[in-house]
């Protein structure tokens, strides 16, 4: 007899106040969500994200409309004062073109959550905004940095300076027209659409089975992690100041890290980190660009001292970044991983009512594969306090660096998919609590070994011969390959026996094994 899959769905909304609808959230809604997303399921978590941009764009893009506007003054009337918080016209438009970009790299690099919610209709018309805002952006700065630059340039190349001034101060009016026209055209025909599809999401849930749903943390970091390995391989393209397809692909990347980031930069502290290490890659790069392009300028307006005074920047810049991230990759690539480890910290598996669910599977070992042996390992110390239905569970965990982090834990449920409850404690709490464990404790050394998405743990016990792999899971579905470093090495699956619980594998001070923990 063939077994039917049966399935139910779950409806759940995010939605925000720029349509009509009163009950749908407000931007204020939509900021108090942010911080909480990454605990979120996927699809909600990328949804909230995308909806914080899009309100964005449609804010900035109102403000920069408002600021560009002339206005008809009567005679001695005052000229209305910039919005504080946007500045002039051209940083309103900055910060709408900010939004636009993060916009479409979240629903780029999220794609695979935010299942079908946008289709190839939108991003086309999200993609000719952003072309058609690019010739007031790139025309901004060029004066910008002419103005600011001016006087450290050569004479003849000053001379030159002024005249490149006075044609892009010409086109200004041309180009703020058309920006105002691409709005129109590829904006407001899509927003309401959009955000009616951001608004609303579904949840497959098997029947029979735990309501468990894959964290927005760890899609991120997933999405993190893909990317990082592309951006190594991308940055050892660098090789010279011509090597600008390489470098528009690392700027590119980096700009998309920023976009995943933004939200939770502030945060959290390695994503921060992260974050501001690639803001400030992205910005040689970006200088590297806005010097080509302006001595492309200079040179097709037949400006040779000027044009040569510019190569002569972007060199310098360049110069900076493969200092900065050339020829330090690897410390780049950490602070990549340190966010990543963070994301997960945050992506464990929850029940519908928000309770933190331990899912993994557990395999018992021959020996340490070498893979593992070669990582550094921390000393993990756990005892458990006396108990018969609820056992508190106390850890230390010594890193090699010499960091010391304790924990409370709980656990209920069974193994293959445990309620646990996690809190970090002092380490003067830890030792007033320590004694108390005597009668059941276990010391092991951990390797941890990253491969794609998943972290396996090699627990290496210290007082018997016993090597155990551990693998936390996203959900019940999830079935990671076991790799190749460690599957020559794997004796079984041993997921659920008892006989494998560290509960059960505790002894007390005088070796005894407490087999009657559960």
């Amino acid at each position: 007899m063939t077994a039917r899959l049966t399935c139910t769905w779950t409806r759940t909304t995010t939605t925000t106040t720029m349509m009509a609808d009163r009950s749908l959230l407000t931007a204020a809604d939509l900021r108090r969500l942010v911080p909480e997303a990454l605990r979120r399921p996927a699809q909600e978590g990328a949804r909230v994200v995308a909806l914080h941009w899009l309100t964005q764009l449609c804010d900035a893009r109102a403000r920069w409309q408002r600021s560009s506007m002339p206005t008809a003054l009567e005679p001695g009337a005052a000229a209305s004062v910039p919005d504080a918080a946007y500045g002039t016209e051209a940083e309103a438009l900055h910060r709408a073109r900010v939004a636009l970009r993060r916009l479409r790299a979240v629903l780029r690099e999220h794609e695979s959550a935010l299942d079908g919610a946008v289709d190839r209709r939108t991003l086309r018309a999200l993609r000719a905004l952003g072309q058609a805002t690019n010739a007031v952006r790139d025309a901004d700065v060029h004066r910008s940095w002419l103005d600011a630059e001016m006087e450290r340039l050569p004479a003849v190349a000053r001379d030159e300076a002024l005249r490149l001034r006075a044609m892009l101060d010409r086109r200004e009016t041309r180009s703020s027209a058309a920006v105002t026209r691409a709005f129109e055209k590829h904006l407001d025909p899509i927003v309401d659409r959009l955000l009616a599809r951001l608004s609303t999401y579904m949840l497959l849930h098997r029947v029979g089975m735990p309501a468990t749903t894959t964290p927005f943390a760890r899609h991120l970091a997933t999405r993190v992690e893909r990317a990082s390995a592309r951006l190594r391989r991308d940055l050892e393209s660098v090789t010279s100041v011509d090597s600008r397809d390489a470098m528009h692909r690392v700027r590119i990347r980096l700009k998309r890290q920023r976009a995943m980031l933004a939200p939770f930069a502030k945060s959290r502290p390695a994503l921060g980190a992260w974050y501001e290490l690639a803001t400030r890659g992205q910005d040689l790069l970006g200088a590297v660009r806005d010097a080509d392009l302006l001595a492309e300028r200079a040179l097709k307006a037949e400006l040779p001292a000027l044009h040569q005074a510019l190569r002569g920047v972007a060199l310098a810049h360049y110069e900076a970044f493969t200092l900065d991230w050339c020829a330090r990759i690897d410390r780049v690539m950490a602070s990549c991983e340190l966010a990543v480890v963070e994301l997960r910290r945050d992506s464990a598996p929850a029940t519908e009512s928000g309770m933190p669910l331990e899912i993994e599977r557990k395999y018992l070992l021959t020996r340490v594969p070498p893979v593992a042996a070669a990582v550094p390992p921390a000393l993990i110390e756990q005892g458990w306090l006396p108990g018969t239905a609820l056992r508190e569970r106390l850890r230390r965990a010594t890193y090699p660096d010499g960091t010391v982090v304790c924990w409370r834990n709980v656990k209920l449920g069974p193994a293959q998919a445990r309620v646990e409850i996690d809190e970090r404690t002092s380490p003067e709490l830890f030792d007033a609590m320590w004694p108390l464990t005597s009668a059941a404790r276990v010391r092991k050394q951990r390797h941890v070994v990253r491969e794609a998405a998943y972290a396996w743990e090699i627990d290496v016990f210290l007082d018997r011969d016993l090597v155990v792999a551990e693998v936390e899971l996203s959900g019940l579905d999830d079935r990671p390959a076991l790799p190749d470093w460690l599957a020559p090495y794997v004796e079984r699956d041993v997921t659920g026996e008892p006989a494998y619980f560290n509960a059960v594998l505790a002894r007390d001070e005088l070796g005894i094994t407490r087999n009657d923990l559960s």
